[in-house]
């Protein structure tokens, strides 16, 4: 079976063009504070990066991410990565389909149709008498017992009792199938977005660069542009 017909369930794979005289070795360096993470093995084998993850910490940009490679050639980088929380998301809806649909059968078969018939019937038989219309014991008045008070108007009788359904397993269904779509949209977006600005050589927030040392370097490089030949 050829499992890359359903493998982009939990795989993310994707390309992106670079700086065709950057070398593989150059853009794995850019990429390096990604896989410089707590719990994360990779190592570099000519133009491709291989790495694995285990028990990722939260505050890892990647931390959804299970294990992959990256490949770099033509001035091109492709990624292709594994991710068991996408996984898993994926099949919770069919878990909680199987179990909904298990509890409704195990109740029809406890209580078939004509048991249940039976059983609200007698309970029809029993709402129509009223505790006070049934005479009290002459032991029950020696000692004392109350006498049973009248039910108010609208008060229920009997015990409520729910049946099993699918409701419950439809809303949990849908919760997990949302988290499934959002994961793989969003996740699919960050990492590529991270990647692309790393590659770039872009400023980003969190940079050892700090917008006052830019500034300076901006203003000595526009004075010696203007000093005198």
């Amino acid at each position: 079976m050829n499992l890359r017909i359903i493998d982009w369930i939990w795989r993310i794979r994707g390309t992106m063009r670079i700086d065709p005289a950057q070398s593989a070795g150059e853009a794995f360096g850019k990429l390096d504070s990604l896989f410089h993470e707590k719990n994360t093995e990779y190592h570099v084998e000519g133009d491709t990066l291989t790495f694995t993850k285990e028990k990722q910490l939260p505050q890892d940009k990647m931390s959804i991410f299970d294990g992959g490679t990256l490949q770099v050639s033509g001035g091109v980088m492709r990624y292709d990565m594994k991710s068991n929380a996408l996984l898993a998301c994926f099949l919770a809806p069919l878990f909680f389909f199987a179990l909904g649909h298990i509890g409704v059968a195990m109740d029809q078969w406890r209580n078939p149709p004509e048991v249940m018939k039976a059983k609200a019937e007698a309970e029809k038989k029993r709402q129509k008498i009223k505790p006070e219309d049934v005479p009290m014991n002459s032991f029950d008045k020696l000692l004392g017992a109350p006498v049973p008070e009248k039910k108010k108007d609208g008060e229920e009788t009997g015990r409520r009792k729910r049946k099993p359904s699918m409701t419950t397993a439809y809303v949990f269904m849908g919760i997990f199938f949302a988290l499934w779509v959002m994961g793989r949209i969003l996740e699919h977006w960050l990492i590529h977005t991270r990647m692309r600005k790393k590659l770039e050589g872009e400023v980003t927030f969190g940079s050892s660069t700090s917008p006052s040392a830019l500034d300076d370097n901006l203003d000595t490089g526009l004075r010696m542009n203007h000093a005198p030949g």
